[in-house]
């Protein structure tokens, strides 16, 4: 696999990879730099694949200012009910909207 992407985001990179079939959206610890992070969504095009990582990386910072960290393949909150990463992929939410969203759902709770 080849980096053909990498982001800064929080104690992680995210990269996008590409494998010779698809471009992986994954992430990986700073921590452990070896290989190539646990991918999170394939696209079939570079142009998505940056722009999810972009998108991806706006909705964690504003995920983690309310409490929400990654596990696995959600966006996790005590209490509250998780966000799948590939829902998050598959959305264009800016990052107000991001906001919004998180606020009604801490209203809910």
């Amino acid at each position: 696999m080849k980096v053909k992407h990498r982001i800064r985001c929080f104690e992680s990179d995210v990269l996008v990879c590409e494998d010779g079939q698809a471009f992986n959206l994954n992430i990986q610890a700073r921590t452990n730099p070896l290989g190539f992070g646990r991918t999170l969504g394939a696209f079939a095009a570079l142009e998505q694949a940056v722009e999810a990582a972009e998108h991806f990386c706006l909705a964690y910072r504003i995920a983690r200012e309310h409490g929400y960290y990654l596990k696995e393949d959600e966006l996790v909150r005590h209490e509250r009910e998780p966000i799948a990463v590939r829902w998050v992929l598959d959305r264009c939410l800016t990052e107000q909207e991001w906001c919004d969203l998180l606020a009604r759902s801490a209203d809910a709770s």
